[in-house]
């Protein structure tokens, strides 16, 4: 009989604080870049400083005679063609960062410029080739195929109302607090330790076995905590690869983290997203047709695309997406790829078409949401396709109310405010997957003094996981999630699949579901003989095993481990279907002030009512929804990566200039975990950032009345909008 979760928990579903709050709070917790190993070596990558360069000549004579260097590793020779400045040339490691910084000074290196491209624009004006071959060619730019659906001319002519108009959001950096890197020191020459920040763990010691091309079980990585991957860090990448070679050449353990304006232009980028919409509807709001002709960058990358329109079916859809690729680093996977800019290009037409129909856009929504599908209403009744339409409703209603929407929306531009600082109020929807996945691994051991011990190598990228593992343990054992002993994130303690798609939560939650009862049945089957009970007839009660058939017979949880003596008691468990779902909605709303006189935009309010299945912890739940909003309104009002087109280099690579907002910055965030335990555990990591910035963009709109195209919507694009609103740009 499959496992199921309980219908009356004590600790599911409740707040809980975090478990490593007080290390991370005191400064005891240590990161990787924190890791110190005698004889230490410090490292960094040589980085092309031209966008696009052939290697002439590197000679490394110099620097290897510098004091204090003990390895250079060289990562491309004489010839090799380099795509963007920043692109890894030599690794070197030596005692003393001073040492190292002069040694990489003394290497000489010769290059040939070559012409580049840096800005989408210029490629699809005149595609210069300028990038690594893909797909058979070397063409900046990748021209999309047309998609149609139904008969969007015929749509266009016999609708009500039609808008058109540009939207989109800039290339953004991952900015990760700690950067991407890690310490590695071999044991021997076939087992390798690193102490790595990755959201992989296990992924990242099997690639680093197959890259040295050792046995698996002799690559040990280990993360402890890790200060944000944001979907960037899922490999030992190139600086791990050095890194490993370096402490191999040097015979000692070496450290190479990026620094700051490394880790910005070499540590991973969300792709640009640009494009112009056509929209149609009836005069009752429905939208009849969707034409979308939309660019995005990738850096050298093609990984960049859409998903439109997003969340509102419509029957008659024309799009055309093109990728431009560029001098600039590879884009990452950046928490829900694609789906941002996707809602940015659905939502905020879809509150124009309103405002040209006179509608609240509330409304409009309402009449736009897809429909619950009768095939999985039967079929899976539990499922997102079954109960789209009836969450969106109800987080709306839930939203409104929190929002108060019906007394603050207005239309566009004709808010109450009388001088120049003018309020508004907008809303956007959004969607994700966040589904369970097998290969993860969860120990639990139960010794004889009582204590419990879980293990599993899956990684807690501070959402908690850390947290998540005790409560589904102590829930099952009838104990107190600090009864629990933790230890995560080494990949020798099993397989764990990394963090990546909002899949963790609902990958190890269940996986410690299924150990807690094996080892709890294991522990009955134990003690039957011991305490002169059938295993069948014992069951657990808070703090305490007892008999189902005799209330006389009960043993406090200590007292009932202490019969096994010298033996301990072990449950596996892995992930298994029927504890976790799959999709979620999610709608957000956002109020804004903006100065009409400077253009400032003052984000100071957020709701966001999300579901997410099952809650195992409503207080890092509430965490994460609040964390995702952050990140929202950053690439909604100040992050933005600024390239020069003459030298090909990013001109903000550092923390003064590539901006976020401070705490007086950012809004109050009212968040709403719309519970709905029935559907079992569904990732949270995600979505929650992916409406924000189009909330922001719509509540400008309602603001000012006039759209400020592109995120993010800094003080001299709101003035640009407000100037062509006069006629005068």
């Amino acid at each position: 009989m499959a496992n199921a979760w309980p219908k009356e928990p004590r600790l599911v579903g409740k707040k809980t604080q975090r478990l490593d709050g007080p290390e991370k709070a005191t400064g005891r917790a240590k990161y990787s870049f924190d890791k110190s190993l005698p004889e230490l070596l410090h490292a960094s990558i040589l980085r092309c400083p031209y966008a696009h360069a052939k290697l002439t000549e590197v000679d490394t004579t110099a620097a290897e005679k510098m004091p204090g260097v003990k390895a250079v590793y060289k990562v491309v020779e004489p010839g090799a063609e380099l795509f963007y400045a920043g692109d890894e040339v030599v690794g070197l490691a030596a005692d003393t960062e001073e040492h190292l910084a002069d040694a990489l000074h003394a290497i000489k290196v010769k290059y040939e410029d070559l012409p580049f491209q840096v800005f989408e624009q210029d490629a699809l004006k005149d595609d210069k080739k300028t990038t690594p071959p893909a797909g058979g060619n070397r063409d900046n730019v990748k021209p999309g195929q047309e998609t149609t659906a139904g008969d969007v001319e015929t749509a266009f002519k016999e609708c009500d109302a039609v808008i058109e108009g540009k939207y989109g959001a800039a290339t953004i950096a991952h900015q990760c607090l700690e950067s991407h890197g890690l310490v590695a020191h071999w044991e021997a020459d076939d087992k390798l330790t690193v102490w790595a920040s990755t959201q992989a763990v296990f992924g990242t010691a099997g690639e680093l076995a197959r890259a040295f091309k050792i046995p698996a079980p002799n690559v040990k990585c280990i993360t402890q905590y890790m200060g944000g991957g944001f979907g960037s860090k899922f490999g030992p990448d190139i600086q791990g690869i050095v890194a490993a070679h370096l402490a191999k050449i040097a015979k000692a353990p070496v450290k190479l983290m990026l620094d700051r304006a490394e880790e910005i232009t070499a540590g991973g980028t969300r792709p640009s997203t640009y494009g112009t919409v056509k929209m149609a509807a009836t005069k009752d709001g429905k939208i009849t047709a969707y034409q979308a002709d939309t660019y995005g960058s990738a850096g050298v990358g093609t990984g960049v695309g859409v998903q439109l329109p997003y969340v509102y079916p419509v029957a008659n859809v024309k799009r055309k997406h093109t990728v431009v690729r560029l001098n600039a680093s590879m884009s990452r996977a950046m928490r829900a790829p694609n789906h941002p800019q996707s809602c940015i290009l659905t939502d905020c037409p879809l509150d124009d078409l309103a405002a040209k129909l006179g509608m609240d856009p509330l409304q409009m929504r309402l009449k736009n949401l897809p429909e619950n599908d009768e095939k999985a209403v039967a079929n899976a009744p539990q499922s997102y396709n079954a109960l789209r339409r009836t969450i969106y409703t109800k987080e709306i209603e839930i939203a409104a109310k929190m929002a108060n929407w019906e007394k603050t929306w207005h239309p566009p531009g004709k808010g109450p405010s009388k001088g120049p600082v003018k309020h508004g109020i907008g809303m956007a929807l959004h969607t994700w997957g966040g589904q369970g996945i097998a290969n993860n691994d969860v120990k639990v051991t139960i010794s004889a003094d009582g204590s419990v011990l879980v293990e599993s190598s899956t990684q807690d990228l501070g959402t908690a996981n850390r947290t998540v593992l005790p409560i589904v343990v102590a829930e099952m054992l009838g104990l107190e999630v600090g009864d629990i002993t933790v230890r995560i994130g080494e990949s020798q303690y099993g397989r764990s699949t990394g963090s990546g798609g909002s899949t963790t939560c609902p990958s190890v939650a269940p996986a410690s579901l299924n150990a807690a009862i094996a080892a709890r049945d294991n522990l009955f089957t134990a003690l039957e003989d011991k305490l002169k009970v059938e295993k069948g007839d014992l069951e657990i009660k808070p703090g305490k095993i007892v008999s189902k058939s005799d209330d006389k017979k009960t043993w406090t949880w200590k007292a009932a481990c202490a019969k096994l003596g010298m033996d301990v008691v072990k449950g596996e468990g892995n992930w298994t279907p029927g504890l976790s779902n799959v999709g979620v909605g999610g709608v957000q709303i956002a109020e804004v002030w903006v100065d009409t006189e400077t253009g400032v935009v003052r984000c100071t309010r957020v709701v966001a009512v999300q579901d997410c299945g099952l809650i195992i912890n409503k207080l890092g739940c509430e965490s994460q929804v609040a964390g995702g909003v952050i990140m929202g309104v950053n690439y909604a009002l100040f992050e933005e990566r600024i390239m020069d087109r003459v030298t090909g280099r990013q001109l903000n690579p550092d923390m003064e200039f590539y901006k976020l907002g401070g705490i007086q910055d950012l809004p109050r965030v009212d968040v709403h975990m719309h519970d709905m335990p029935e559907r079992g555990v569904i990732g949270i990591g995600e979505p929650p950032t992916i409406s924000t910035c189009a909330a922001v963009g719509n509540a400008v709109f309602n603001a000012i009345g006039a759209r400020v195209p592109y995120a993010p919507y800094t003080p001299d694009q709101v003035l640009e909008a407000l100037s062509r609103k006069e006629g005068k740009g």
